[in-house]
């Protein structure tokens, strides 16, 4: 089925099934979100990315977005010591830009996402947990528009995750092995997107220490840091005749908090990568804080987001142009977000967000502004 075939069907066919009260009562929907909404962008720069060929003569735009989502969480099967649960994300995006003087253009931009995650415990979960995951993404994209109207390439990806969690010493250590591939199918004109197919091994580390204010509270803090080794392949991009290999290491944390109405999200993670091509070889560093303040006043909650993300080449050429999308630079983007409860299971929410990037090796840049109305409901609420 083709991306905007799952996104158009996808969202009532989900709604169907969280409304049927048999397998709401059995506990299979264990949550399930839909939300729409109308949002207002302006877009300024003079990023030039490879992938869209289209030149038009503004470094300014502006869009109207009206925008459709449905997750769910699924539990298939649940038994004393195994479960089998499931994760869908669908959606799309419809814009109608302004600004730019070569034709009026009608992006809509599609998602989906399926993930399947099976637990089991070894010995009454006394020796651990095995986890195997398998996760398939698609994302679409139709009628381009040119710059400074950033949309990401349309691509699909497979991932096989497998892995071990155990107790040690009073903390969760887990060891993870990932293998996924991605294919980002380049229409004839645009051939420069399969320099972005990409294979993929990851192992990964990780040690989880959580506390509780008290057994029966849903107050806690959770500390987490991770070592990570990835191996990347790009069948697409090779140097006299020498397919491209990458080599990375990653050392990151995470801390939660959730203490009375607020909920903290902090989260810091670098990498070192180094490639058979010289070009390509890159320190790169990331800071997230999410947090979460319930009923700030009244029946209003308040949501603030924010990222930063910094990578400096080893290596500056002007013989090799870099792909954008695959060769993420530097990024800082903020968002803010206001809910209110307006039913029993349906929130309204008015977001505000800024994001800025731009390219270390030519300091080109765009950014985005904007803000949008949405409603949310909970059919199993």
């Amino acid at each position: 089925m083709r991306i905007d075939g799952v996104a158009r069907l996808g969202l009532p066919g989900l709604f169907v099934l969280a409304m049927a009260s048999p397998l709401a009562g059995q506990g299979v929907v264990q949550d399930l979100v839909i939300s729409g909404g109308m949002a207002g962008e302006a877009w300024r720069g003079d990023f030039a990315a490879l992938t869209i060929p289209q030149v038009d003569s503004t470094n300014q735009a502006v869009a109207w977005v009206g925008e459709w989502s449905a997750n769910g969480i699924f539990n298939l099967t649940r038994r004393e010591r195994s479960s089998l649960q499931a994760t869908v994300d669908v959606g799309f995006r419809q814009f109608a830009p302004g600004g730019f003087q070569l034709r009026r253009y009608s992006p809509r931009e599609y998602g989906a996402l399926l993930t399947t995650r099976y637990r089991r415990d070894v010995a009454d979960g006394r020796s651990g947990t095995l986890v195997a995951e398998a996760t398939a993404r698609k994302h679409g994209v139709a009628d381009r528009p040119p710059m400074p109207l950033y949309l990401p390439p349309g691509y699909g990806s497979y991932r096989l995750k497998a892995g071990y969690e155990t107790t040690l010493a009073g903390s969760r250590a887990s060891l993870t092995v990932t293998g996924e591939s991605a294919d980002y199918g380049a229409p004839a004109h645009l051939p420069f997107l399969d320099l972005l197919d990409r294979r993929s091994v990851v192992v990964e580390a990780a040690g989880t220490r959580s506390s509780r204010r008290s057994p029966d509270s849903g107050e806690y803090s959770k500390v987490r840091f991770f070592g990570s080794y990835r191996y990347h392949t790009y069948p697409r991009q090779a140097l006299e005749g020498v397919f491209r290999v990458d080599h990375a290491v990653g050392l990151g944390g995470r801390y939660e908090l959730t203490a009375g109405r607020i909920y903290l999200d902090v989260n810091v993670d670098g990498t070192r990568n180094w490639s058979i091509s010289r070009r390509a070889e890159y320190h790169a560093s990331r800071l997230g804080v999410q947090m979460q303040l319930s009923e700030v006043w009244r029946e209003f909650g308040l949501s603030v987001a924010s990222a930063l993300a910094v990578k400096r080449y080893r290596h500056q050429s002007e013989e090799y142009g870099l792909v954008p999308g695959e060769e993420a630079d530097n990024g800082a983007s903020l968002y803010a977000e206001i809910t209110r409860s307006v039913a029993r299971n349906m929130d309204a929410a008015f977001r505000l967000g800024w994001q800025r990037v731009e390219t270390s090796f030519t300091d080109a840049y765009y950014t985005r502004f904007g803000g949008g109305f949405f409603l949310r409901v909970r059919p199993t609420r």
